[in-house]
């Protein structure tokens, strides 16, 4: 496949750059800022420039999107992105879209029990711009023609990954363990070369949990 990654030099983006260029797919890695040693192949820019997302997904069979909130991206960078993107891969012809988004974030249709009920508050609280971005992705994406997927991990960490995790319509309490961004990498791409989980938003979770 050929596999475009929106976010490249963020911690899960390098993962899942990696990780898909390991199983042999062709990537694009999109990134602000030059985001890896030369081994795939990168477009710099911002994901809000029209013209770019034309360029990025032209032949493209799937595309991860792991563009986060940034001091320096502002608050509404995937509110802004994806109905450029959706309009971009719609004229391509591209189809699959995975994307990343928070165990936070409020979604049509969740069931979450006090514990989780309790995250979302202090997410909302602590990381507004982030979480409320998140919930924006969601409903382009919702109106939108595509074959998308949200995973929404818990609290993230750099520490090596797994090798393992579950996806799951349980939304994680304030107990679940940190998820390293690497296994985050690793649902996502496997998801990308599925057609498990359509038009559905699961949360990530540590395998075991």
């Amino acid at each position: 496949m050929r596999v475009v990654v929106c976010g490249a030099a963020g911690g899960v983006g390098r993962a899942a750059v990696r990780l898909a260029h390991e199983r042999g797919h062709a990537v694009l890695a999109v990134a602000r800022t030059p985001a890896g040693d030369g081994t795939v192949e990168e477009l710099t820019g911002d994901v809000r420039d029209a013209g770019l997302l034309a360029r990025a997904v032209a032949g493209a069979d799937a595309v991860l999107w792991c563009v986060g909130v940034t001091r320096r991206s502002g608050g509404d960078v995937g509110r802004t992105a994806l109905p450029l993107l959706v309009s971009a891969t719609t004229a391509a012809g591209v189809r699959r879209f995975v994307g990343v988004s928070g165990a936070g974030a409020d979604l049509p249709g969740d069931r979450k029990g006090p514990g989780a009920r309790v995250v979302s508050g202090l997410t909302h609280r602590l990381a507004r711009d982030l979480v409320e971005d998140r919930e924006g992705e969601h409903a382009v994406l919702a109106a939108s023609p595509m074959d998308w997927t949200q995973v929404r991990p818990p609290r993230l960490t750099d520490r090596p990954g797994t090798g393992r995790y579950r996806l799951t319509d349980a939304a994680p309490g304030l107990r679940a363990a940190p998820l390293a961004r690497a296994d985050v990498a690793l649902a996502m791409v496997d998801l990308a070369e599925s057609r498990e989980w359509l038009h559905a938003a699961p949360f990530v979770v540590a395998a075991g949990r």
